[in-house]
């Protein structure tokens, strides 16, 4: 199964919604088109990014990181040959990949603390070996064979879980948890 036909869509839609922004931007102060952005074309970066934005398919990942770079311009009104990384900075933007990985750890901690009704059958290392280890509290990360099985949303996120500070992984509040993971993302 491959997630060409959801990307292309994805694409579709998000060069749809910026050129609605590219047309009205002239009549829109800045905040107003953030807003416009954060209504009509993140929500398509957004949805089940961490089902499909876990595949290490490069190519269509940067299809859609190029298109947040243009979203980013065109909002701050920059030339399109204009640098992204400095656009994106000054907007405070995190590359989608980065976001990807800020959605599946929130998932997880959703999903420890009960927001989500779901069960992941996550294991810790504590409960295969009783020795002392740094990783002791982390969670066991899934047997693969093939670099695809790297692929899959459990094995990313057990590795993104366990690459947070102790500190991080055990805060009591969703909203703590959110803005502890925006400064290590």
């Amino acid at each position: 199964m491959t997630w060409q036909d959801h990307i292309s869509t994805i694409n579709k839609k998000v060069n749809q919604g910026l050129g609605v922004l590219l047309r009205v931007k002239h009549r829109l102060p800045l905040q107003a088109r953030l807003t416009l952005y954060n209504s009509l074309v993140l929500p398509l970066f957004d949805y089940g990014d961490i089902v499909w934005g876990d595949k290490n398919n490069f190519t269509l990942m940067k299809n859609l990181q190029t298109l947040q770079n243009k979203a980013a311009k065109i909002i701050l009104d920059h030339h399109p040959q204009s640098s992204a990384t400095e656009a994106l900075d000054s907007l405070g933007w995190k590359p989608l990949h980065l976001r990807c990985r800020f959605h599946r750890c929130t998932t997880i901690y959703k999903c420890l603390h009960g927001f989500i009704d779901f069960n992941f059958h996550f294991v810790r290392n504590s409960s295969i070996h009783n020795y002392n280890t740094r990783s002791r509290d982390d969670f066991h990360l899934p047997l693969v064979r093939t670099n695809w099985g790297k692929q899959h949303f459990i094995y990313l996120s057990v590795a993104d879980w366990n690459s947070l500070s102790q500190d991080t992984r055990e805060t009591p509040f969703l909203s703590h948890f959110k803005s502890k993971l925006k400064l290590k993302f």
